[in-house]
């Protein structure tokens, strides 16, 4: 869904330069299809490097008493204040997008859920289950697409809480 307006972006850009470099080089002027081919090919490496940042599961590593999420929107949870950890097989409603990103299944930020309480999402939609941590502050949700790295976690979270 999102490449069509990226395909558009890049043939209109395309067509810029193409006109450009026509009304400088003449009908003969090759300049325009280097220029062209280097316009496209930065938006095609630009779009896939966003994509893959935005759809790549986080990496979760627990360090000493920290619960270190990486990657876009990254958290850090201390262990002395998650109230409560849960596997849970759904996800709360989300009401509203506060500093998030929803791209397809992929949800990356802060969303206010049900009650208008604020949670902090590293998920997949269409991937449960989902790991529940509770802090005196807001819900953390997490989970992977692979259910058993999303077990996985879930387990070294209890662990490291014991």
């Amino acid at each position: 869904m999102i490449f069509i307006p990226v395909l558009i972006a890049a043939a209109l850009l395309g067509f810029l330069v193409y006109k450009i470099g026509h009304k400088r080089n003449g009908k003969n002027g090759r300049s325009w299809v280097i220029t062209l081919i280097s316009v496209i090919f930065g938006i095609t490496v630009l779009v896939a490097g966003i994509l893959l940042v935005i759809v790549l599961d986080p990496k979760v590593e627990i360090q000493g008493e920290i619960i270190q999420v990486s990657g876009l929107y990254k958290r850090n949870i201390a262990l002395k204040d998650i109230e409560d950890v849960q596997l849970q097989e759904e996800m709360p409603e989300i009401i509203d997008q506060v500093n998030g990103l929803s791209v397809g299944n992929t949800l990356r930020g802060t969303f206010r859920i049900e009650g208008e309480e604020l949670s902090t999402m590293f998920v997949q939609k269409n991937a449960p289950p989902y790991i529940y941590i509770m802090t005196r502050e807001r819900l953390f949700l997490l989970n992977f697409r692979d259910e058993e790295d999303t077990e996985e976690l879930y387990m070294e979270i209890l662990e490291s809480l014991e």
